[in-house]
């Protein structure tokens, strides 16, 4: 999808929201739509459209933001709780195809429903399961870390650095030590 057709990417470009932080990497916004006062949607700024696209740094990135939101909503607006979820891939209910992490407020009989019925499963498909996780996590452990910028130095500053009266004058000091 071309990040124009991309909701969150027109967000990002247009600014249309309310900001309540951002990063290099990440901006959280109110959404505009939302299941309660409050609701903030963190997005990374490079259009990924499900997690599994986005470099493990900016998943870290984006949930260490979404846990600060989190403790802001708590202490900003009082409320008793809060759900923080990634809704990964239609059958989800990912409407925008672009990463983000809702925070969501909550307060005790606030009528948002999240709540799902529970499967019981035997013992055998519990160990089926497992089996086909486990062998799909072998490889967790390495994580992608982000490449470091490289550093453009200006070659005349550091030679009038090297060269300033300061770095004379120790020169000067240390020669006259026996």
């Amino acid at each position: 999808m071309p990040k124009t057709e991309c909701e969150h990417c027109r967000i990002l470009e247009e600014r249309d929201v309310k900001v309540v932080f951002e990063s290099d990497k990440i901006l959280a916004f109110l959404h505009p739509k939302p299941a309660a006062p409050g609701h903030v949607v963190v997005v990374s700024k490079q259009h990924f459209p499900i997690i599994e696209n986005v470099p493990d740094f900016i998943v870290s990135d984006a949930f260490k933001v979404a846990n600060r939101i989190s403790s802001a909503v708590f202490e900003g607006l009082g409320v008793q709780g809060t759900n923080i979820i990634v809704q990964n891939g239609v059958a989800a209910g990912q409407k925008v195809a672009h990463f983000a992490v809702n925070v969501i407020p909550r307060r005790q009989d606030d009528n948002l429903s999240l709540q799902w019925q529970p499967k019981q499963l035997d013992e055998e498909e519990m160990s089926t399961i497992e089996l086909k996780i486990k062998e799909q996590t072998a490889s967790i452990g390495e994580f992608e870390q982000e490449t470091a910028e490289p550093v453009d130095v200006d070659k005349k500053k550091v030679e009038k650095v090297k060269g300033s009266e300061k770095d004379n004058m120790l020169i000067k000091q240390l020669r006259k030590i026996p």
